[in-house]
């Protein structure tokens, strides 16, 4: 579910951006993003291109990552797109940073933290992926690359949360769409980092302890949040990146 939301996600990065940048029409990104295109802010501009046109790989490159028949049947890929994956992962987490640090982010100011979080924790996480990867140390690379992973779907975990929130409650509910500001957004910007990275200590704590107990609380809390994966990307797709598409 996270590859086929993801993959998604990643083709609309292209198709609406991408193809207003190839085109020579970068003010169109304004259509969505107050903010995207400023006139006379060159240097601006252009880490906010590289951010978001880089996100596009880093949303399909990451779920390749994940596929164990990958790993087994084409180690050589697996260490290649890890290593494109990492690298661009880490140039999209400094320019985001980069975009809240001067004002140009898509989130509102209450979502700031939230995100500013998630990119610092990426940018850790990647660094301590690739070390260990260097070292050999293929356990610890896992657990960190794994980390690493749910810290860079973050901008995607927002988007299907915020999609599934307008969907339950039938509309708009707990923020203002014009300011971007409200307690709803808040806390999907605190959940985007904080919730995947419990589940994947839940995770890996279980598949390492002696009782069955924990495991099968943990694979249905898995079954229960790809049913929520699926809802969210379901509904985000129809409603925000299909008909932009």
């Amino acid at each position: 579910m996270a590859f086929a939301g993801q993959l998604v996600f990643g083709a609309y990065i292209l198709a609406t951006y991408g193809s207003a940048t190839l085109h020579d029409a970068a003010a169109a990104w304004n259509r969505v993003w107050p903010t995207g295109y400023l006139p006379g802010q060159p240097r601006g501009n252009a880490i906010v291109m590289v951010h978001v046109l880089l996100a596009s790989l880093v949303a399909i490159l990451g779920s390749l990552q994940m596929i164990p028949l990958l790993r087994r049947r084409a180690p050589w890929f697996h260490r290649w797109n890890g290593r494109i994956y990492i690298s661009v992962a880490i140039v999209v987490g400094v320019a985001g940073l980069a975009m809240l640090a001067t004002g140009r982010a898509f989130v509102g100011s209450s979502q700031n933290t939230g995100v500013a979080i998630n990119g610092v924790l990426l940018l850790i996480c990647a660094v301590l992926a690739w070390r260990r990867a260097r070292q050999r140390d293929f356990t610890a690379h896992r657990r960190w690359a794994l980390r690493m992973f749910v810290l860079a779907a973050g901008v995607w975990l927002f988007r299907i949360g915020l999609a599934a929130w307008i969907a339950v409650n039938g509309g708009i509910a707990g923020f203002d769409p014009m300011t971007m500001r409200g307690p709803a957004l808040f806390t999907l910007a605190m959940g985007e980092w904080a919730l995947p990275l419990l589940v994947v200590e839940a995770y890996l704590r279980v598949e390492r302890a002696a009782a069955a107990a924990g495991r099968y609380a943990v694979a249905a809390l898995l079954m229960a949040l790809t049913a929520a994966t699926a809802f969210g990307a379901y509904r985000a797709t129809l409603g925000m990146w299909w008909p932009a598409m």
